[in-house]
């Protein structure tokens, strides 16, 4: 079990069908109660076969597993967008973030569409935060999207993976809504953020389980303990508490 002084918020988890492998509500519950995390902001990949019934039964069934811990994100495609939208909106789920993957739709989440607008409308609605995809390509690096954060600034955006790192870490500084996940970013990139003074734009992140996508044989409780121990290692207790806990307890409305 992860030892920490204060409440762990993992950020980016994810339940569901992702390519040839199943990660399942127990699976994950399992795994996030054998670490010790004690909240997580979970979407589904089944979203990517657009089965929006499955999609909610896993959310319905993690938060009968786990209940407060878990923090549901509304993944939304743009095919779910023409009208499917409705089912999330009127699930009762209680959720925490919106979620779009420019990288898995890179001609419809333009950073001028009317698509995308309509999402921001929705996180202005629900006055939910927006998680959005960023990867080294230019359709959806961190800074594609640059405008949206200038006009919206009522509306907090997670940016995940912060790709690349050196735009993430410019944009984190120069906008007041706009914070950073590290799933799948390296200590060394993590460090960068807690070098410039900005460990409170930076959330924990993991993206569970897909890592075991990458690496079939690992052990993913070992997996997550190693990096956060790695972690650890390279923050003071002020930024051990930004990363791990305040910043996502803030983002997504966590009282204790």
């Amino acid at each position: 079990m992860v030892k920490h002084s204060t409440y762990l918020i993992d950020s980016h988890v994810h339940v569901g069908q992702f390519t040839s492998f199943y990660i399942s509500p127990i699976d994950l519950s399992q795994l996030m109660n054998k670490i010790g995390v004690d909240y997580y902001a979970v979407s589904s990949t089944t979203i990517c076969d657009e089965d929006y019934q499955k999609v909610l039964s896993e959310i319905y069934e993690l938060i009968r597993l786990d209940g407060e811990k878990v923090l549901p994100v509304m993944w939304i495609t743009p095919e779910g967008l023409k009208g499917n939208i409705a089912w999330f909106l009127e699930s009762n789920i209680p959720w925490r973030c919106l979620k779009i993957h420019p990288y898995l739709h890179p001609n419809d989440w333009k950073p001028d569409g009317e698509q995308i607008q309509e999402v921001i409308d929705i996180a202005r609605e629900l006055s939910l935060p927006l998680l959005i995809h960023t990867g080294n390509e230019s359709y959806c690096c961190a800074s594609r999207f640059e405008e949206l954060y200038q006009l919206n600034p009522d509306i907090t955006v997670i940016l995940a993976h912060g790709r690349p790192n050196e735009e993430a870490v410019r944009i984190a500084q120069n906008y007041n809504n706009v914070f950073i996940d590290s799933a799948f970013m390296s200590i060394r990139e993590m460090k960068i953020f807690i070098d410039n003074d900005i460990s409170h734009k930076l959330l924990w992140g993991t993206d569970m389980c897909i890592p075991k996508h990458f690496y079939p044989d690992v052990d993913l409780k070992i997996y997550y303990q190693n990096k956060f121990t790695e972690f650890s290692s390279i923050c003071n207790e002020a930024d051990y508490n930004n990363i791990t806990y305040r910043n996502a307890a803030k983002i997504f409305k966590i009282i204790k």
